[in-house]
């Protein structure tokens, strides 16, 4: 026979207990979210994340893309018209917004935490378009309110959202993160530049050679290199003697000289030249003075002085008469004299002697004109 087992008052009081403030609790609930629903909003707080130091997005912004520009009266319509979610994805599609959260608390206040997108590089594309790129490899356009000073990288191609465009921002960003984050490269490289193959040139701030960086693969070494050759051969021979660095090549900096350099050389030896150099100038200018000596005997150049010219004497505009002997007696020149006769040769005297010596220094011509008749 089949054991009958007794039905317990007890337990059947405890579960309806149970259904009875279950159900009494759901409906308070539900009372109490009606009547939290149909009130109206005390008030609106935005809060932007770093906002003191960052300015890309302002609190109004933030206002009319989530409020403002939906034509919502968030002040008189109720709790339970709001649509949060759809705020939160408004405001998220801000290209400077990386994440923001909508919510409603206990005072009826409607928050919107918002994060602002920090740049981490400047690009300059090809098309001569400008944008910044942050740390999500997420491109932002230039902000009207706000300009942030960073790292620049120019002649960038398009990076569209393939594998291509991805893989390049992601050496952009690996690159860079790298330099800003040593004290001596983040002075030093002033601008980064993308040529056609995809790879990088490295454009210093302290001399005027152009680095020839590549890809990003063996990046520190590069670096590391770059920084050997600094100390060892720039600071020793100069930050002019190279126009062109590549590091391209593994283990190696190769450097191409940007004018003549000569090495040192042996003083003994460099001594000599000199002294050879003064003797054959001096030779030189020995063989210039002979020549010209040679031909200033060769070449008899006359000197014809003018006679003093003397009153009452006439000067005639015949050819000049060759020059006479030096002992040749001079003839006395005889001046006319109207209605007088010619006066007779005087003695001869000390003036004479001197008359004779001046014309021997003078040398010149001289004349005898006939006595007039009576």
């Amino acid at each position: 026979m089949a054991v009958k087992r007794k039905i317990s008052v007890r337990k059947i009081l405890q579960v309806f207990l149970t259904v009875v403030v279950s159900t009494g609790c759901i409906i308070a609930i539900v009372s109490a979210s009606k009547i939290e629903d149909h009130k109206m909003l005390a008030g609106v707080a935005v809060h932007i994340k770093n906002d003191k130091k960052y300015h890309f997005i302002e609190e109004k912004e933030i206002m009319d893309l989530a409020i403002n520009n939906r034509s919502i009266d968030v002040m008189n319509t109720p709790v339970a018209n709001l649509d949060i979610r759809s705020m939160e994805q408004v405001i998220t599609a801000d290209p400077w917004v990386a994440n923001a959260q909508v919510f409603i608390d206990n005072d009826h206040i409607l928050h919107m935490y918002v994060t602002q997108r920090v740049p981490v590089v400047r690009i300059f594309g090809q098309d001569s378009r400008s944008y910044y790129m942050d740390a999500t490899l997420s491109l932002m356009p230039l902000s009207e309110n706000y300009v942030y000073y960073t790292a620049v990288v120019t002649n960038v191609p398009e990076l569209k959202d393939d594998s291509t465009g991805w893989a390049l921002r992601r050496q952009i960003f690996k690159l860079v993160s790298t330099i800003q984050a040593d004290t001596f490269w983040s002075a030093q490289i002033s601008q980064l530049i993308v040529d056609t193959a995809g790879t990088f040139e490295l454009v210093p701030v302290l001399g005027d050679q152009r680095i020839l960086f590549g890809d990003t693969s063996g990046m520190n070494d590069k670096f590391s290199n770059l920084f050997v050759f600094y100390k060892n051969v720039l600071n020793r021979i100069g930050w002019d003697k190279y126009e062109t660095l590549d590091l391209r090549f593994r283990g190696q900096v190769v450097a191409s000289p940007a004018i003549p350099y000569t090495g040192p050389v042996d003083k003994a030896v460099s001594a000599m030249n000199w002294i050879n150099s003064i003797v054959e100038t001096e030779a030189k200018n020995d063989a210039k003075d002979s020549t010209r000596t040679a031909d200033a005997k060769t070449t008899h150049v006359p000197v014809v002085k003018a006679a003093p010219q003397q009153t009452g004497k006439v000067v005639p505009k015949t050819k000049p008469q060759p020059k006479p002997a030096a002992k040749a007696a001079p003839k006395k020149v005889v001046k006319p004299q109207a209605n007088k006769p010619h006066p007779a040769p005087k003695a001869k005297s000390t003036d004479n002697k001197s008359n004779k010596d001046k014309n021997k220094k003078q040398a010149s011509p001289k004349y005898v004109y006939p006595e007039k008749s009576n």
